[in-house]
């Protein structure tokens, strides 16, 4: 929590600098700060802080659920996603609805590891079915998303595509878990600085460096869709590995008070 106390305060005194303000604005900027701190607003990936926090000051009640209790709260809870209530990066009760069941997930993974590497293992091509068919449908729907109240379709499929994706990489990665791969350690370390830091290192460098429009406008890229969505997966690899970059850099720079301001 000390990067993010820190460094959205540091952003809310920048853009409060560019503002000018009087005393009587005191109140009004004492509550927009309290609201931007809440809600992680800050900065767009932010978000993800106050509500992780939430959930972790839930964790001790709900590691004291019996394992039979738990498993069945998770089996029901898990369909909840599936009404596609997310609400993008604003925090509410629809969040938790498609966000908490997935957290509960994953404390049935590492309780079950085995098992669930042994299903996952059995249905690889159910899995690659469906991941394949909810990448064809969400890019049918990219830009048309069907929503009913507070659900949203495309959010619906994200979680089926998603939790396919996992399921199909979670083997491999258990294949690995007794090797030491330099690259993944590497990334393991920097993995909060890098979520942390991804998008203002995207909005202040890569951005300015190479805009989205100059990548996009090449002929190789433009010329079809495959070629649009390799030019998308190399676009990211570059944001990844420029945040991995400055966040490396930072450590180097700053020392040990980096993990103040960037969590590493």
């Amino acid at each position: 929590m000390v990067p993010y106390l820190i460094m959205s305060t540091l952003w809310f005194l920048w853009e409060s600098s560019k503002i000018p303000q009087s005393t009587e604005n005191l109140p009004s900027l004492a509550g927009t700060y309290l609201s931007m701190l809440t809600y992680g607003k800050a900065q767009i990936q932010y978000w993800y802080i106050p509500f992780i926090a939430v959930v972790f000051l839930l964790s001790p009640l709900i590691l004291r659920i019996p394992d039979p209790a738990f498993n069945r709260i998770t089996f029901a809870a898990s369909i909840l996603p599936l009404l596609g209530t997310r609400t993008g990066t604003e925090i509410s009760a629809f969040q938790f609805i498609y966000l908490l069941p997935v957290y509960l997930q994953g404390i049935y993974v590492a309780r079950n590891h085995d098992r669930v590497i042994d299903l996952a293992k059995k249905h690889q091509p159910l899995l690659a079915f469906l991941a394949l068919a909810c990448t064809i449908a969400l890019m049918y729907l990219h830009g048309n998303s069907i929503s009913f109240g507070p659900t949203s379709l495309s959010e619906s499929i994200h979680y089926i595509h998603k939790s396919s994706i996992m399921f199909i990489v979670l083997p491999f990665l258990a294949s690995l878990e007794q090797k030491s791969i330099k690259a993944l350690d590497l990334f393991a370390t920097y993995s909060f600085a890098i979520f942390f830091t991804h998008v203002t290192v995207s909005m202040y460098l890569v951005w300015k460096i190479l805009p989205p429009e100059t990548i996009y406008s090449l002929p190789l890229i433009s010329a079809s869709s495959y070629t649009l969505i390799m030019g998308s997966i190399l676009y990211l690899c570059i944001k990844i590995f420029a945040t991995l970059f400055c966040c490396i850099a930072a450590k180097k720079v700053l020392g040990s008070t980096s993990r103040f301001l960037i969590g590493a």
